[in-house]
Order: C-alpha cells, then sequence, then structure tokens
C-alpha cells in the first residue's frame, strides 16, 4: 500500500470511531456516581486499578459483550460501576477483554477487586496518544481524574501497533512516542508498571517486524517497563473479521493477560528469579 493511501485509510478509520467515542464518552445513567470513599477501599482487600488503553482490540470491538463477576469495575469520568462491556472510555459497542481478564484476575487469587480505567480508541496510531497528539489530554484527564478519586493504579495495560503497522511507523518514533506518552503519565505520580504487548495484526496485514521490534525494544525493568501479550500469534481462527477478536479470541487474549501479570507477580516477589 502507497503510504499516502495508508494514511488516507487511517485517519479515515479514526474519524469513523471517533463519534463512537463521543458516544461512550457519557457512561450510562445507571451507573453510580462515586462516592468521597473509594467504594472497593479495604484494608484487607487487594485491588487492582488498571489503565487499560490503545486501540480496538483495547476496547469495545471484540465479538461478544459481557458482564464482569460482581468484583470487576470501571472507573470513568467520575462514575463507578459493575464492569460491562460495552466499556465507558473507550469505542466500539460490543465486547472487550477487560471484562475477561477482570475475572481471571480474581479467579487466580490475583487481587480480590479489579477497577478497570479505559482509554481505547479504533484505528489510532501511537502519535494521537502521545504528547501533542488529539487524544493525549484525554488519556491523561482519565488518570487524573481516577488519582483525584483515590485510586492508586497497579498496572498500565497498552495494547495498541496495528495501524502503526499499516502506516509504516519507524521503530524509533514509535519508541520515542510511547515513552513521552508514559513520561507525561509518570508526571501524574504514576508508577506502576507498564505492560506493552506486541500486536500489529490486523486483517489483511501480518505481523510487523518494525513494530514488534519497536514494542520488544520498550521493555526495560528499569523503567517499569515489561513485556505484555504477544497477541500476534492469535491469527484469523482468533478473529471474528480477521482483526478483533471472537469470544474464542478474546478468551484467550485474556489468558495472556493473566500469564503476563502473574508472571510479573512472581519477578516483583522474587520467585521468578528463584527459579533462573
Amino acid at each position: 500500500m502507497k503510504p499516502l493511501i495508508a494514511i488516507t485509510l487511517a485517519l479515515s478509520f479514526v474519524l469513523m470511531a471517533w463519534p463512537a467515542r463521543a458516544q461512550t464518552a457519557t457512561p450510562p445513567a445507571t451507573r453510580k456516581p462515586i462516592a468521597t470513599a473509594k467504594p472497593v477501599s479495604s484494608p484487607k482487600l487487594r485491588v487492582m486499578v488498571a489503565l487499560v488503553f490503545g486501540q480496538s482490540n483495547a476496547g469495545n470491538w471484540g465479538e461478544s459483550a459481557k458482564t464482569a463477576g460482581r468484583g470487576v469495575f470501571t472507573f470513568f469520568r467520575g462514575q463507578f460501576g459493575r464492569a460491562k462491556d460495552p466499556l465507558p472510555g473507550a469505542n466500539g459497542n460490543w465486547g472487550s477483554v477487560w471484562t475477561r481478564l477482570g475475572d481471571k484476575i480474581i479467579a487466580a487469587k490475583q487481587y480480590d477487586r479489579v477497577v478497570f480505567v479505559p482509554a481505547s480508541i479504533g484505528a489510532t496510531e501511537i502519535a494521537l496518544w502521545a504528547p501533542g497528539g488529539l487524544l493525549h489530554k484525554d488519556l491523561l484527564r482519565n488518570v487524573r481524574e481516577a488519582r483525584d478519586a483515590g485510586y492508586t493504579f497497579t498496572h498500565l495495560l497498552w495494547h495498541q501497533g496495528e495501524s502503526d503497522a499499516v502506516l509504516g511507523t519507524h521503530k524509533e518514533d514509535y519508541k520515542q512516542r510511547f515513552l513521552a506518552m508514559l513520561s507525561a503519565i509518570r508526571a501524574l505520580g504514576v508508577d506502576a508498571p507498564a505492560f506493552v504487548a506486541l500486536a500489529t495484526r490486523c486483517g489483511e496485514y501480518p505481523p510487523n517486524a518494525e513494530i514488534r521490534a519497536a514494542q520488544t525494544e520498550l521493555v526495560n525493568p528499569g523503567l517499569g517497563i515489561f513485556q505484555g501479550p504477544d497477541t500476534d500469534q492469535l491469527d484469523a481462527a482468533w478473529r471474528y473479521d480477521g482483526c478483533h477478536f471472537s469470544d474464542a479470541g478474546l478468551d484467550a487474549h485474556a489468558e495472556m493477560w493473566l500469564k503476563a501479570i502473574e508472571e510479573h507477580e512472581q519477578f516483583a516477589s522474587g520467585k521468578l528469579l528463584d527459579r533462573l
């Protein structure tokens, strides 16, 4: 695909996605406003608070919607409620990986409660999320509002790269933009580990070596950056339209995130190092 055509196509995807984002910007009226105290706060509870951000496969573009179990919640624009697809703060009108992941986190006894703070828009390149990009201020607003409501982030889960694979973004540009975005989040007092998925496959476009290399090279425990799942392994058999995950694909995607989080917990506790 010629660069000009690719850019035009990607921008058209963004424009198509934008109205859907506007629809999800206002949480459903059934969601209860957050109280003065954190609804899941308790000295005895282990609470996972995760910023879940990126493009469509980090949003509500999965095959089927799901309502998570009673211990899984979302927080967006001052609204706290049960995690139910489509999640607020992300566009798309169907299912997400996060409702599945939340249930798996609790079933695995990693945490007692899970709160997701979504920020995902389909067909977006990383430049839109980095400083100066169209979505950067909204991203920081999501982080700031959760922080001001008393939530302490424990995880930053980034799943994005398919658009940059189509656009032919250079490896170093991708890395620089991600690090600038993360630095802005860190400046808000968020020191949670960031997980970068290997995500470049979509439709007719196979896994992209350039973007995969960028995502791999970003991993730096010294900067609090760790490897997320390699969802490029999930080929068309796991995607209902060649790009977005089927119900089986969403479940496999969630299992991959669970494994990445479990391995990080072992690394942080020293258990993983003991086995090396």
